[in-house]
């Protein structure tokens, strides 16, 4: 069993039968979107939200299973909205076995999916992943994510939550320690909307710009230029705020690895959240 080692993890114990699964993922859904966003919230009340923050702790525990502890931001420019970088975060949820076997090389398979609501706001999921050391890994996930117009802990901003955990019983679908490597992920990612003074265009780019224009048209092309100029200082455009809070944990495997499998899979076990973050990129500036 699972033991609570960071405030994200909650245990979760999915019963046989489907109606009895759905009913506790209904169940888990407004109590973990609320500590989620806390724990988020309070991690990040002293910092600068629009500035890069990385946190990563990475140890072995008393059980000899390997864990991370990470804590980021990550901001996205160019977009209309959160419900963009929110779709894009779905939409990695939904096909993420895809995008990490073409990201890593490694072969990675989608064993069930269950989607609770028709909103897709709650599903539970299984991945089996091979790497190129022949050691397979899976994860057994709960995902739920909110939308929120108006949120009382953003000030009544609108935001995004997405929380994810493990299932630390499955009685459908049992652990094999001893043939694959147990994989927990507990995480919460917060969406919220920051607006600054757009991006001014370089030096060279409005020289550029200006020497197209005819020459005949002297103070005039000066005014006009100076009219952008100021229009330029006053437009605004969002920032889109990613705060992300991570605890992953590598069970100790009941079957033997050699060094070299094993230190790949300790320096890979952030490696599915770094694609997450390179295909919502992706997917936002297509």
């Amino acid at each position: 069993e699972r033991q609570p080692s960071s405030p994200l993890c909650r245990h979760i114990h999915l019963p046989r039968e489907w109606w009895e699964r759905r009913q506790v993922l209904l169940g888990l859904k407004s109590d973990m979107i609320t500590r989620g966003c806390q724990y988020v919230v309070a991690r990040s009340q002293h910092l600068d939200l629009m500035k890069p923050q990385l946190m990563d702790h990475r140890y072995e525990d008393a059980q000899g299973n390997f864990c991370c502890e990470r804590f980021e931001f990550f901001h996205f420019t160019g977009v209309e909205s959160i419900r963009q970088v929110f779709d894009a975060i779905k939409y990695f949820m939904l096909n993420m076995e895809i995008t990490i076997s073409e990201a890593l090389g490694h072969t990675t398979v989608r064993e069930d999916y269950d989607t609770v609501d028709d909103g897709t706001s709650i599903w539970n999921y299984r991945l089996l992943s091979t790497d190129s050391h022949g050691i397979t890994s899976e994860v057994n996930k709960v995902v739920l994510t909110e939308y929120f117009d108006e949120s009382e802990q953003m000030g009544g901003r609108p935001c995004a939550v997405v929380v994810t955990d493990s299932v630390d019983l499955d009685e459908l679908y049992p652990y094999d320690p001893r043939e694959r490597v147990r994989r927990d992920i507990s995480a919460t990612t917060v969406l919220t909307e920051m607006r600054r003074k757009k991006q001014k265009r370089s030096m060279s780019t409005e020289s550029e710009q200006s020497g197209d224009n005819d020459g005949s048209s002297g103070d005039g092309g000066t005014r006009r230029g100076d009219a952008e100029a100021d229009r330029d200082d006053s437009e605004e455009e969002i920032v889109v705020v990613m705060q992300r809070a991570a605890f992953m944990k590598m069970h100790k495997p009941d079957f033997e690895i050699s060094r070299s499998a094993m230190r790949s899979l300790k320096e890979g076990i952030a490696s599915w959240g770094e694609v997450e973050v390179q295909s919502i990129r992706g997917a936002v500036n297509a």
